[in-house]
């Protein structure tokens, strides 16, 4: 009894929105269609007979012998939520001399399959057949299109059987559209272009709105600009999905029913966020907004649900919580009387929104006929509601500006605290400027490839080494020059790569084999210089023999493969009297004779062969 009165009442509050858009529920119960008398473009409303298949075995042979069609009610084109196939038949009737070209375009985009037959009416012909299968690429439909469409041929003076099976999914039960829109196929395409584009410029006017407020949240940093930049971005993401542009354009090759659960979802939470945020719902009204971030929750748990199969629950919670889209008017208008800024325009907006889901809803459940203008309620009702809210946001963002002035002026007593912070900043970056300096002028100072000082620290340093010998009583400073033999073949015959390797390896050969005291050095290309002090002379030799015997008994391994090198060596002995260009011109000079001699071995500078300083 309960059923039967609100249906009376729901059936009372759309009468009026019924006889405006039924005008097509006039139609005749007949189902042959002259094409000759018919405006393209129309519904078959009524004009078809169906017959459900709660088996799911019926084919189209099967079918096409029945007798026991049912005819829908006058008027009727969407029986509610159904998960059975139904089988739909209706005739094409083209009396005309000229064939026609007719494309039959089903109203809703989110159907599983249809499966689409037709023949010459004789009865006899083999069926022609086409499918739509929503969760296949958008390149295999029949028709190009972001809805479900079929072409058909008309011979002249001769009548086509159309039979199409119509399965609305297993996942959920859906609203199920009995109808079709027949056209001839020029007046089609012209139609779809212009609803495509329109359509697209829908999304991208959603798509600059959620733009514009991204740019004050960055200006901002305000978190409500971020909840509506959402907000604008799932609402055209959502509509994209209803209209099937989404699974058209950009899922194009895979797309499926859930997907459009889950956008509903994300648009809810979203919303939710958004307007508990803009209203200030926890300050004004605590116990709504407790109720609110329970419905946060609940959503939440719908989206859970979808992910693991099951969108038939989730959907339901999302007809239960999209009620509470209604209440949001008079919240609006609560908060408009606390003083909350643009509360009233907020309430507005809504307002277009509400009513757009109304009808939507209205004529996904039958109340008013199916028509491109009632498709399109939603669209625009979302359109006018995000162009709105925008507007809104940019008068918050005024308002947000002005507030910042007037908190500015009232507080440039705390301007000299911001300076000290600023002060403290640049010491920190002064630190920061001389720790980079010092690191900097240690990379000067540091050969890149090997990690030792370079020449120029070898040349401060070897001067130090001298400068101490010269205070000490008993100097005993030694220099060795240390080439690599043969490098230039290694780099020629293995690759510079190489070349670098074994530079790298000798420098850690002869880094481990000296003292912490010594001062290793490399002075370019595959030269070396040691500079050894408080050491005897023949300990000085000893430890030059041993760093050759290194080098000698090391294979170096590069890229599988094993490298054999040597070094040559000249060593001299400092004497009080030379400076360090003449230590090194000696030393140079052995280094020389051991690479004349043979190469592999260490050559002493003879005492006899010091120069005094001039």
């Amino acid at each position: 009894m309960w059923q039967r009165r609100i249906n009376h009442f729901l059936s009372l509050v759309f009468s009026v929105l019924f006889i405006t858009f039924s005008v097509s529920g006039l139609v005749s119960a007949e189902t042959t269609i002259d094409l000759s008398q018919w405006e393209s473009g129309g519904s078959t409303v009524d004009k078809f007979r169906f017959i459900d298949d709660p088996s799911h075995q019926l084919t189209i042979d099967d079918v096409a012998s029945l007798a026991d069609w049912q005819r829908p009610q006058k008027g009727v084109v969407n029986r509610g939520f159904s998960t059975l196939p139904t089988w739909i038949s209706f005739r094409l009737s083209n009396p005309e001399s000229v064939s026609k070209k007719i494309i039959v375009e089903y109203v809703e985009p989110s159907v599983e399959t249809i499966d689409f037959y037709s023949r010459l009416k004789s009865g006899e012909g083999t069926f022609t057949h086409q499918r739509f299968v929503y969760t296949q690429p958008t390149d295999s439909r029949p028709v190009s299109f972001y809805r479900p469409a079929f072409s058909v041929e008309v011979p002249p003076e001769s009548e086509v059987e159309i039979y199409y099976r119509l399965f609305q999914g297993s996942d959920f039960p859906m609203h199920k559209f009995d109808s079709m829109r027949i056209w001839e196929e020029s007046d089609f395409y012209h139609s779809t272009h212009v609803e495509l584009s329109l359509l697209v410029i829908l999304l991208c006017v959603e798509i600059a709105m959620g733009l514009s407020t991204l740019l004050a949240y960055f200006a901002t940093k305000d978190r409500l600009y971020l909840y509506y930049t959402a907000f604008a971005f799932s609402a055209a993401s959502l509509f994209a999905a209803f209209s099937g542009v989404w699974s058209y354009l950009i899922a194009s090759q895979h797309y499926e029913l859930w997907m459009v659960v889950l956008q509903i979802n994300i648009c809810q939470l979203v919303a939710i966020l958004f307007v508990r945020h803009f209203l200030n719902v926890p300050e004004h009204l605590p116990r709504v907004d407790k109720v609110m971030l329970a419905v946060v929750a609940i959503v939440a748990v719908g989206v859970v649900l979808n992910l693991f199969g099951k969108p038939y629950l989730s959907r339901i919670i999302i007809d239960f919580t999209a009620i509470g889209a209604f209440s949001l008017i008079p919240l609006g208008i609560y908060a408009h009387k606390k003083k909350v800024p643009h509360a009233l325009l907020f309430s507005g907006s809504w307002v277009f929104f509400a009513i757009g889901m109304a009808l939507a809803s209205a004529r996904l459940r039958g109340y008013i006929a199916d028509s491109a203008f009632a498709e399109w309620l939603i669209y625009f009702g979302g359109l006018i509601e995000v162009i709105l809210l925008t507007t809104v946001m940019i008068l918050r963002f005024r308002h947000m500006q002005r507030e910042k002035q007037r908190i500015e002026d009232k507080h440039w007593k705390y301007l000299e605290n911001a300076a000290h912070v600023l002060e403290e900043r640049v010491k920190e970056q002064t630190k920061q400027l001389y720790e980079a300096k010092a690191l900097a002028e240690k990379e000067a100072r540091t050969d890149l490839l090997t990690g030792l000082p370079n020449r120029r620290s070898f040349f401060e340093g070897a001067q130090q080494f001298i400068e101490r010998a010269k205070r000490n009583t008993s100097p005993s400073v030694h220099l060795l020059m240390i080439d690599i033999d043969h490098f230039k073949k290694v780099n020629d015959t293995h690759s510079h790569a190489c070349g670098d390797a074994v530079l790298r390896h000798i420098g850690n050969i002869l880094n481990h084999s000296l003292r912490k005291t010594d001062l290793l050095s490399r002075l370019g290309g595959e030269e070396f210089a040691v500079v050894m002090e408080n050491t005897p002379e023949d300990a000085a030799q000893t430890m030059t023999e041993r760093l050759r015997s290194a080098v000698e008994e090391t294979d170096i391994l590069f890229e599988d493969q094993f490298i054999h090198v040597t070094i040559s060596v000249g060593m001299a002995t400092w004497h009080h009297t030379q400076n360090l260009d003449q230590l090194l011109q000696n030393a140079d000079h052995a280094l020389y004779q051991a690479k004349h001699e043979g190469r592999n071995r260490v050559v002493y500078a003879p005492k006899e062969s010091e120069v005094p300083l001039a």
